[in-house]
């Protein structure tokens, strides 16, 4: 019997290590980030912002939530955390958004989505454009 569960390969008999992986049933199906939104979308869509720019929203369609589901929105900026902000599903699809204020803060950012137990479900990256000095 030993011989057989060998040959089936089963990685844990040989002494080597076994990961489990659980798959989200959270799905990320659109990210975007944009200057503000409009009905329920993006307006003025992009990843790079003039200098200008008082805030960014960053606007997500979530699939696969049941009951109490909720994601979070975490905002970087130059590779530091800022914000994290959570968010309630409250159907399947479900569009949410977070909105954070950039204004005077030039430089490289990110929003990654997180599930509930900190899974990543996406991530966007976008440059807020320093002022130009004349």
């Amino acid at each position: 019997m030993l011989l057989n569960l060998l040959l089936l390969g089963l990685p844990g008999l040989l002494g080597a290590p076994v990961a489990i992986v659980e798959v989200s049933p959270l799905k990320a199906t659109e990210i975007a980030v944009c200057r503000e939104i409009v009905d329920r979308g993006c307006d003025s869509e992009g990843r790079t912002f003039a200098a200008d720019v008082e805030s960014v929203a960053c606007l997500t369609k979530i699939e696969g939530a049941t009951g109490e589901a909720f994601v979070f929105h975490v905002w970087s900026f130059e590779g530091k955390d800022v914000q994290r902000v959570r968010l309630p599903l409250r159907a399947s699809p479900y569009r949410t958004w977070s909105l954070k204020r950039v204004k005077d803060q030039p430089g490289r950012w990110k929003v990654e989505i997180l599930d509930p137990i900190g899974r990543s479900l996406g991530v966007v990256d976008f440059t807020v454009q320093p002022r130009k000095i004349d």
